[in-house]
C-alpha cells in the first residue's frame, strides 16, 4: 500500500513484497509455507482440521491417562446452537445496553479511541461468553482479557505493555480460569443458575469433556475475542469520522429506528450500515497474518506439508488481491449491493476465517458493529483531536494509530 495514511510493520511489508514477486504460495522458510490463495487455503484448512479432537485434560495428563475423545466439532455445534439465543432480539438488546454503559461511563473524557473501542466491544461480549458472575469475578475475567489485548497492541505501542505486564497477565489468566471452573461446577451442581451464554453448553457436555477441558473451551473463547472485535470497532470509529458522505447516509438510516427496534434484525433493518461494516471487515481484516500448525501430512496441489510444520494464512492479503477483487484498495461499501456482487468473488471474503475454524460468533460480531454504528449516529459524537494525524496501522491487528479525542453525548 502506498497510502501515506497507512503504516505497515516490516514483516507485513516483507510478505507483500514476496507475494508480488513469487505469487500467492511461497516457502517462507524450511518449515513454513505461505498460502495467500483463498481456494488453496480453504482446502488446506478443511483437511488440517477435518478431525480435530480436543486435547487431553490436565488432570488426565498428570495421571498418565487419555481423556475420552471429544471432537471440537461437537463443541462448536453446541456453541452455534446457543448463538441463536445470543443473536435474538433480546440477546442483541442486552448486548447494546452493556455497550452503551461502557460509552456512557467514558463520555467527556480524553480517550485513546483504539482502547475505547476495545473496551466497548469486549467488556459487553464477556457476559455472552460467561455470564452470571459476581462483580468481582467479572472484573477478574475482564482484566485477563484486556491484559491480552494490551500485549497484542504493544507491537507498535510499547507503552501498553510495561515491565511485569507479562507476569501479571499469566496471573490474570490463572485467576480467570479459576473463576470459569468455579462457574462450571456451580451450574453443574445446581448451586448457580444456568445462563444464556456460551459457557452453558459446556455444562451439558461435562460428562464427556470433564471440567478441565470445559474450562479450556471457555477460556479459548475469551482468548479468541482479544484480537478482532475491538480492532474492527476501532476501524469503524476511524472510517466513521473519515467517510463524511457515508456517515450522513448511515445516520439517516439508523435514526429511523430506535436501538430497541434495530435489535430485531440489525442487518435487515440497516442495509446501508451493514454494507459499510462489511467493507470495513474486508479492507481492514484482522489479524492480517495467521499461523497454523500442521496436524497431519497434507499433500495437495502446490502444497506438501509435513506434520508439525506450519503454514501462514491472510484474509487481509486475500481481500486486497487485485486479480480477484475490483479496485480492492478503494473503500467502497456499494460493492456489496446485489447488482454489484460480481465485484465480490465467491470464497475470497473471509473476515471470520476459513471453515472449519471460522469464528462461531460471526453473526454476533456483525450485528454488534451495526449496533455500535447506531450509538454513534444517535447517542454519541466522536471529537477527534488532530484528525489529520490519524492513520491505519497494519500490524499484529489492523487498527488506527495516533487516534485520540473524546466521545460526547448528544
Amino acid at each position: 500500500m502506498q497510502d501515506t495514511k497507512i503504516f505497515e510493520i516490516p514483516s507485513v511489508q516483507a510478505f507483500r513484497r514476496r507475494l508480488r514477486e513469487e505469487g500467492p504460495v511461497f516457502q517462507l522458510q524450511e518449515q513454513a509455507l505461505v498460502i495467500f490463495d483463498p481456494k488453496i487455503a480453504e482446502r488446506v484448512e478443511a483437511e488440517n482440521y477435518a478431525d480435530l479432537t480436543m486435547l487431553d485434560g490436565f488432570s488426565d495428563v498428570v495421571r498418565g491417562r487419555e481423556s475420552e475423545a471429544v471432537s471440537w466439532h461437537q463443541v462448536r455445534g453446541a456453541w452455534l446452537t446457543q448463538m441463536r439465543t445470543l443473536t435474538s432480539a433480546e440477546g442483541f438488546r442486552r448486548l447494546a445496553q452493556r455497550m452503551q454503559g461502557v460509552l456512557d461511563a467514558e463520555a467527556g473524557r480524553e480517550q485513546d479511541f483504539v482502547w475505547l473501542a476495545e473496551r466497548a466491544m469486549l467488556e459487553p461480549l464477556i457476559p455472552a461468553i460467561i455470564g452470571g458472575l459476581s462483580p468481582r469475578a467479572h472484573k477478574r475475567v475482564v482484566d485477563e482479557v484486556l491484559s491480552k489485548v494490551a500485549l497484542v497492541l504493544s507491537d507498535i505501542d510499547a507503552h501498553r505493555c510495561p515491565p511485569l505486564h507479562r507476569s501479571k497477565m499469566w496471573l490474570y489468566q490463572f485467576v480467570s480460569s479459576v473463576e470459569v471452573r468455579r462457574e462450571l461446577k456451580g451450574r453443574a451442581s445446581g448451586k448457580r443458575p444456568r445462563q444464556q451464554d456460551l459457557t452453558d453448553p459446556m455444562v451439558d457436555m461435562l460428562p464427556d469433556l470433564g471440567v478441565d477441558r470445559a474450562t479450556d473451551a471457555v477460556t479459548a473463547l475469551l482468548t479468541a475475542i482479544t484480537s478482532s472485535p475491538g480492532a474492527a470497532a476501532a476501524c469503524l470509529f476511524y472510517e466513521w469520522q473519515r467517510q463524511h458522505e457515508w456517515r450522513e447516509r448511515m445516520t439517516a438510516e439508523l435514526s429511523a429506528h430506535t436501538l430497541d427496534a434495530l435489535c430485531e434484525s440489525p442487518v435487515r433493518l440497516a442495509p446501508v450500515t451493514a454494507r459499510f461494516v462489511k467493507e470495513i471487515l474486508r479492507i481492514w481484516s484482522s489479524p492480517p497474518i495467521v499461523t497454523r500448525r500442521v496436524r497431519g501430512d497434507i499433500c495437495q496441489e502446490q502444497v506438501d506439508l509435513k506434520t508439525d510444520q506450519v503454514y501462514v494464512l491472510s484474509s487481509f492479503f486475500v481481500h486486497h488481491d487485485q486479480t480477484t477483487w475490483s479496485d480492492p484498495e478503494t473503500f467502497n461499501p456499494d460493492r456489496w449491493l446485489a447488482e454489484s456482487r460480481e465485484q465480490c468473488p465467491h470464497g475470497s471474503y473471509v473476515p471470520f476465517g476459513w471453515a472449519p475454524k471460522s469464528c462461531v460468533g460471526a453473526n454476533l460480531g456483525l450485528g454488534q458493529l451495526i449496533l455500535m454504528a447506531h450509538l454513534l449516529a444517535t447517542r454519541y459524537r466522536l471529537d477527534v483531536r488532530n484528525p489529520d494525524e490519524a492513520k491505519m496501522a497494519i500490524a499484529s491487528v489492523i487498527r488506527p494509530m495516533d487516534f485520540h479525542g473524546q466521545v460526547r453525548r448528544v
